[in-house]
């Protein structure tokens, strides 16, 4: 039975006459490339292979050597593909019996035909003696042209021939079987090759086909369940160590509010140890109504508060979201947030960034040192602060740093100016007096920048923040004072504002997307953050210290980097910085099955070798096009002379010459002169 899979190619008979007439047929083929009519009968796909393979230029009649792959490639593949190669072996212990008293022999290939297994019974099948001399050949269809397997691999479908139809004269004798192996997306990821020498034809011959598809489905739902077991496990991992890494209490339940996950925070809130979090959640709780509730329904409650039994001098805020199964009219449990009354603002004071100091910075490059040097000399004086740099490479962990050398027992209120609707970000900022807006809690609210007062005001993403919203802050810089929406009262305020983007401001404000005046406020001092590119030094102590932190929120023993891993963490380009590597080494903390992260361990896009080459030719092309600019602005004089020379905007040439110069954004004189420019250009 075929199953699942695709209608096989079929190219097989008994009958003598008939190998005769197709190895005759081939071989004319191969002379003159034209196949002889009346031909045999043939599938379309084997004329088409044949073709193909004539085409290569492949040495059909004689014995050679196929090409190897190197043996560190080799060792990655082997890594890779164990778990299918364990696989495989496991379904042929099964037919060990059938196999070593007939002349069948059974091996495994990958989707580029190369050989992960030797022949069983290696011995039997003469003809495999000539070209086969261990696992890593490269049977592609390059290399050996026609084959079964080279069949299936091109055309995703089982196949049954007879020797003849094998492009390379050598394997003329065997009847041969094939089948792909593939994962859960469809995709190839090996297979499976039945041998047989002609001389041994036998009424078990007929039933080789189904043998050998059997085998490769059998295999391909072992690596469906494989996989299923191991996104489950990396599932489950990923959720607690998010939960672990997440500054508010989280919980699941399940739909009869049994603790499943917890994380540290909510422990502490709970004040739980490990024997009281394996209970209902209710018995740690003053009230646990509104849970039940939430369960029963299957709709989320917001901002609920709830006292704590064993906790009872603080308030939680509680945020309840069920979750389903596909039957979705009952919930199957809820992810809970817990968050205390008076951090329900996402504030963050002694204890949110006192423990982060230009020390805990990790790096060892000399730019980084030069730059945390830099940093603390303006941590000491309260000027206003731009940090510059990439998504990823640490601007908010500069920021409290900053914040921690200076005054660190003073408030330090972080905002995301991109994360917030525009439509709440004004209230956010600065603020509401009661009556404000529909939804306005009655007493009003008191806005970050109050929050502030006294400490540090963190702006994330400033680049985001609405035009409109601008020079209400700007004015606020000014004058140190802020009056809430609604209101008429100002209230005199004192902060360092740090702020941190990744956009090209100096562009924004020839595009009329960022306030010049403002920029100016918020740059004293710019300090531009390299990204992991620029400090390759430092990437393995940073994944080495991501280890340990991944370790011990697992409760799992050391893990170490392999030699090959390393050399992977160092040349991959990592276009999303630090953050990246962060979730490369959960990623393979989470799957790797020993203390010690091979290549095979890390993300896919990170493993595949074509990643670092795009790298480095993008870099390549990158130096080019520098070096044009340059050269462009030098030779006409003015970035507005390039501009038209090079046939871009001159906002273009000053985005490029930013990114050239280090990502320092254009600043004074420049920038002033470039806002004329484009002045100009309008009239």
């Amino acid at each position: 039975m075929i199953g699942s899979m695709k209608t096989p190619i079929i190219a097989f008979s008994t009958a003598s006459l008939v190998w005769k007439q197709v190895s005759e047929a081939k071989k004319k083929f191969i002379e003159t490339g034209i196949l002889p009519e009346p031909a045999p009968h043939l599938p379309e796909e084997v004329i088409e292979m044949w073709r193909l393979s004539r085409n290569h230029g492949i040495p059909w009649d004689h014995e050679f050597s196929l090409p190897r792959m190197p043996e560190k490639e080799f060792d990655f593949l082997l890594d890779k593909k164990q778990y299918l190669i364990d696989l495989f072996f496991d379904y042929v212990k099964t037919y060990s019996q059938i196999l070593a008293s007939t002349k069948f022999d059974m091996n495994l290939c990958d989707e580029n035909g190369v050989m992960l297994t030797l022949p069983m019974h290696f011995n039997k099948l003469k003809s495999w003696k000539y070209i086969i001399s261990a696992s890593g050949d490269i049977w592609d269809e390059k290399n050996v042209g026609c084959t079964a397997h080279t069949l299936a691999l091109k055309y995703n479908r089982p196949v049954h021939i007879i020797g003849p139809v094998n492009y390379l004269k050598v394997l003329e004798e065997n009847v041969t079987s094939a089948a792909p192996v593939t994962n859960e997306y469809g995709e190839i990821i090996g297979c499976i090759i039945l041998s047989q020498e002609k001389a041994n034809i036998s009424s078990m011959l007929e039933h080789t086909l189904g043998w050998t598809i059997s085998t490769a489905q059998a295999i391909s739902s072992q690596v469906k369940l494989l996989r299923r077991s191991k996104r489950l496990k990396l599932m489950d991992s990923t959720l607690k160590a998010t939960f672990d890494y997440a500054n508010d209490g989280f919980i699941s339940i399940d739909e009869d509010c049994h603790i499943i996950n917890i994380n540290s925070e909510a422990k502490r809130l709970l004040r739980a140890d490990e024997t009281k979090i394996r209970t209902k959640l209710s018995t740690l709780l003053e009230d646990s109504s509104c849970i039940f509730q939430a369960l029963k329904t299957g709709r989320s409650v917001k901002k609920q508060e709830i006292g704590i039994v064993n906790n009872q001098s603080v308030r939680v805020e509680f945020d309840i979201s069920p979750f389903f199964n596909r039957n979705v009219r009952y919930s199957k449990g809820a992810i809970i947030k817990m968050v205390r009354k008076n951090d329900v603002f996402g504030l963050h004071k002694q204890n949110g960034s006192g423990d982060i100091a230009f020390e805990n910075i990790i790096s060892g490059s000399t730019v980084m040192e030069k730059l945390k040097n830099k940093a603390k000399t303006v941590a000491a004086k309260p000027v206003n602060v731009l940090l510059l740099g990439e998504s990823g490479t640490g601007k908010e962990l500069f920021a409290r740093a900053i914040h921690n050398f200076y005054n660190p027992k003073s408030p330090f209120v972080a905002i995301n100016c991109a994360s917030i609707p525009r439509t709440l970000i004004e209230s956010e900022l600065f603020g509401y007096e009661k009556g404000s807006f529909t939804g306005a809690e009655k007493n009003g609210k008191k806005g970050k920048i109050e929050y502030a007062d006294g400490g540090t005001l963190f702006l994330d993403e400033i680049g985001d923040m609405p035009f409109e919203l601008q020079a209400v802050l700007l004015r606020v810089l000014e004058e140190r004072e802020v009056v809430r929406v609604g209101g008429h009262k100002p209230v005199p305020v004192n902060f360092r504002v740090v702020s941190a983007t990744n956009r090209p401001l100096a562009e924004d404000i020839l595009n009329n997307k960022f306030r010049q005046d403002l920029y100016f406020r918020l740059s004293v001092v710019n300090l531009e953050i390299p990204s992991l590119r620029q400090r390759t030094d430092d990437i393995l102590l940073l994944a080495d210290h991501f280890i340990r932190n991944t370790c011990e929120h697992f409760c799992l023993p050391p893990y170490s980097l392999c030699p090959d891993t390393e050399e992977i963490l160092k040349e991959y380009c990592w276009p999303g910085n630090v953050r990246q590597l962060e979730n490369a080494i959960v990623y393979a903390v989470t799957v790797a099955e020993k203390n010690t992260i091979k290549p095979s361990d890390l993300p896919d896009d990170i493993f595949e070798i074509q990643s670092r080459r795009k790298c480095s030719e993008l870099d390549d092309i990158r130096s080019i096009e520098n070096e044009i600019i340059l050269n462009t602005v030098k030779k006409t004089g003015n970035v507005q002379n390039a501009a038209r020379y090079l046939g871009v905007s001159a906002s273009t040439v000053y985005r490029k010459l930013k990114q050239i110069n280090g990502g320092r954004t254009l600043r004074g004189i420049d920038l002033l002169a470039a806002a004329a420019d484009s002045r100009h250009q309008k009239k």
